[in-house]
């Protein structure tokens, strides 16, 4: 593809500022004043070095992304306003920016710089979008000098060395991670808006989009993603940025939303969907999301799954004024219910089920397979969860805090991410194996209208000569108002063993005798009966204290149900009790 097929996206990209809905025009304003009012925030040495003296990653971090922050508010309100107070603070953020020796986080660099190397992450590249998306809306209105600046670093920081060795750069073909669509999308964005005419563009946009393409290949044969809803999110927004920057440059001759995939992936969100507002949240992934704005409404426009994606944003909220795309109109069809209730997504080995869409308190069920070196990857092959009453008693905590240590050898010491920390099957004290060669099948998906049986083979996932089998079954009946559950796990050893199954929960959990328990929630009761082994014995542990990648203190709370056997057979019943 040639520069000369290319029309620059002009101001279609945003409304007229009368046009901007009234609740987000008075926020910004809000928010606009706030920012004028004080200093830039500032990312000093001390900080940046933190991360490797001590492994945290969340104080330079703070002001780093808070500056990116008041810089896309400051454009947007600037644009909506024309307040030259704005505009002046703006500029002022656009030349502190410009003055960063790097653009990239401490967590993504060596600890000795190399001030002759180009490093590209995900910031590098989101900030060179966010800089080019400025210029695009009001670049009219900044001085020549900061004009000049941002096209001087982008050439500088991202263009250049991207186009002359993309090769360096891994991330640009590790198309089943987040890395490659962000970045990928984010600089193809950045090029489009701001790169024309140069000899650089050709080259990296149709690198992009033959990258872009990729990761789009990467998608579940039903569209979800291996990483979860929090990455799907952040990856998705700056694909289909792209995607759509793609598209209205070349006046629609471009359109990668005709993927097959990008079809189908808008779903993943509306399957993934825990009433109220919370989400499945496998791996290390958020349970609350906040989706961008202007992707779920381009997915909700473009994708044949449109009016189901149009019903979702009814009960959710979006990520509104992070970005530029806030303020667009993207007219989307009306909202209507999703008809299936059962989704198998057979590559990243996930299920989930439901009663039905329509009664909130309803039960959900959700179970995963895969293996154990996914992107953001956990210990959790076999996890589940199960949502009624609007909460999770039987949960999974998504991440944890972000440090050197949680993506380093020692991640799997961490309760987040380790088996411990989930509802697995433990031998002899023993879990699962760690790397790719461990992993479930899911033998069975089968749904009807009262039960819905999901058998998973979970032999895989262990150290050999553990286990001679290992399986589990999940039996959900939609026959009783809130459903019921029943769990099943079958092992058989060689020799007699400890075998041990776990269930992770929420909430209060009060012992009746021991085959009886109620586990008490905010808005209702699960009843978990033991009904197999005949001989057991069984107690309750916790993780506490744990900080979570929000910032919140956790406690990871499970009961314990053990046996010695060489052949044993859990057979668990949970029942919910409004």
């Amino acid at each position: 593809m040639k520069s000369s097929d290319f029309i620059v996206p002009e101001k279609q990209v945003v409304l007229k500022a009368g046009e901007v809905r009234k609740q987000v025009k008075s926020h910004l304003n809000k928010e606009a004043k706030k920012i004028i009012e004080t200093d830039i925030p500032f990312s000093p040495y001390s900080h940046f070095r933190l991360f490797h003296l001590t492994g945290d990653r969340a104080i330079y971090e703070k002001s780093f992304r808070e500056k990116r922050r008041n810089l896309v508010i400051l454009a947007m309100a600037y644009y909506l306003t024309k307040n030259q107070k704005y505009l002046l603070k703006l500029q002022d953020y656009i030349w502190d920016t410009c003055n960063e020796p790097s653009w990239s986080l401490p967590a993504h660099l060596p600890e000795t710089l190399n001030y002759e190397k180009r490093y590209i992450d995900l910031v590098v590249s989101t900030t060179a979008a966010t800089l080019s998306e400025i210029l695009a809306l009001i670049g009219d209105h900044l001085d020549q000098n900061i004009r000049n600046r941002i096209l001087y670093e982008l050439e500088k920081r991202v263009f250049v060395p991207f186009y002359q060795h993309p090769e360096d750069y891994l991330w640009s073909k590790r198309y089943d991670s987040n890395w490659c669509a962000v970045c990928c999308g984010a600089i193809g964005t950045a090029v489009i808006l701001a790169g024309r005419n140069q000899v650089y563009f050709e080259k990296i946009v149709n690198y992009v989009v033959q990258a872009i393409n990729r990761y789009f290949d990467n998608f579940d044969t039903c569209g979800g993603w291996v990483e979860g809803v929090s990455y799907w999110n952040y990856g998705l927004t700056h694909a289909v940025r792209f995607v759509d920057t793609l598209y209205r440059a070349t006046d629609g001759k471009i359109n990668l939303f005709n993927h097959p995939k990008i079809q189908l992936t808008g779903l993943f969100p509306v399957n993934c969907f825990l009433p109220p507002c919370n989400f499945v949240n496998f791996g290390d992934a958020h349970s609350n999301v906040h989706f961008t704005r202007e992707t779920m409404l381009l997915l909700a426009r473009y994708t044949k799954s449109g009016q189901y994606i149009a019903w979702l944003l009814k009960h959710i909220k979006l990520n509104e004024l992070q970005e530029i795309g806030s303020l667009r109109e993207i007219k989307i069809p009306s909202g209507s219910m999703p008809d299936e209730t059962f989704v198998h997504y057979p590559d990243i080995g996930w299920v989930i089920t439901r009663k039905s869409w329509r009664d909130k308190n309803g039960p959900v069920f959700a179970i995963k397979a895969g293996n154990n070196n996914e992107p953001h990857n956990q210990i959790d092959i076999g996890q589940f969860i199960f949502h009624v009453f609007g909460e999770d008693f039987l949960c999974d905590h998504g991440a944890g805090k972000y440090t050197k240590d949680y993506f380093s050898a020692k991640r799997y010491q961490n309760p987040f991410c380790s088996a411990e920390g989930h509802s697995l099957i433990f031998i002899d004290g023993k879990g699962q194996g760690i790397g790719p060669d461990f992993s479930g099948k899911i033998l069975k998906a089968q749904h009807s209208h009262d039960i819905d049986t999901m058998c998973l083979d979970l032999t895989g996932a262990y150290p050999s000569g553990l286990a001679s089998k290992i399986t589990r079954t999940a039996t959900f009946s939609k026959r009783q108002k809130y459903g019921t559950l029943l769990i099943e796990d079958v092992i058989e050893t060689s020799t007699q063993r400890t075998i041990e199954t776990r269930l992770q929960y929420n909430g209060q959990l009060k012992k009746l005798d021991k085959r009886h328990f109620v586990l008490k929630g905010k808005n209702g009761k699960l009843a978990i009966n033991i009904l197999k082994p005949e001989k057991f014995s069984v107690s309750t542990g916790n993780f506490g204290n744990l900080q979570e990648i929000a910032g919140s203190k956790v406690s990871i709370q499970f009961l314990k149900i053990s046996t010695k056997s060489t052949s044993a057979r859990f057979l668990i019943q949970l029942q919910p009790v409004s």
